[in-house]
């Protein structure tokens, strides 16, 4: 009866598992879908709306509670204070779903903002944006290859665990 619950147990640990990883992929998946999207919200707002950076942001994040609404809620914060470093920038985008390269990438991007004028910050929205296109497109691959494959391991990890210890 003690090997059926311990193996009861190793089979719910390893589902669990399974799925926090199949979670890192779908929340990294999110979070490159999410930067180009809040590019393109920046180009349609900046072009056509002229309206301010923060003005944009805001309006972005509204009713959004995922990984990047935080870090850009963070952002929001530091642009009203006024007090905007390319540290600070990187400080608040310090996670395990970018990488540093990435992370350097955006905060660059996030620093620039506002910084020259509008065919120039178009321009390198544009380029910001081409470069994020392979990593969000690579994020999205890994989340169907291993997103889904990584809980199904997990179940049969536990199966199998449960298993050898009936």
């Amino acid at each position: 009866m003690f090997n059926v619950a311990i193996g009861a147990v190793l089979f719910v640990f390893s589902g669990y598992i399974g799925y926090a990883v199949g979670s890192h992929y779908r929340r990294r998946c999110n979070l490159f879908v999410g930067i180009i999207a809040y590019i393109d919200s920046l180009e349609k707002g900046m072009s056509f709306l002229q309206s301010t950076l923060g003005e944009l942001t805001e309006n972005f994040i509204s009713e959004k509670k995922d990984d990047l609404s935080s870090m850009l809620d963070k952002y929001l914060s530091l642009l009203k204070n006024g007090a905007l470093t390319k540290e600070d920038c990187k400080r608040i985008l310090k996670t395990r779903l970018m990488n540093g390269y990435e992370q350097g990438i955006f905060a660059e991007m996030l620093f620039s903002l506002g910084k020259s004028d509008l065919d120039t910050q178009l321009a390198d929205l544009a380029r910001y944006k081409t470069l994020f296109a392979p990593i969000a497109d690579s994020a999205k691959q890994n989340y169907k290859k291993y997103g889904a494959l990584s809980f199904k391991l997990g179940i049969l990890a536990g199966l199998a665990a449960m298993l050898l210890t009936a």
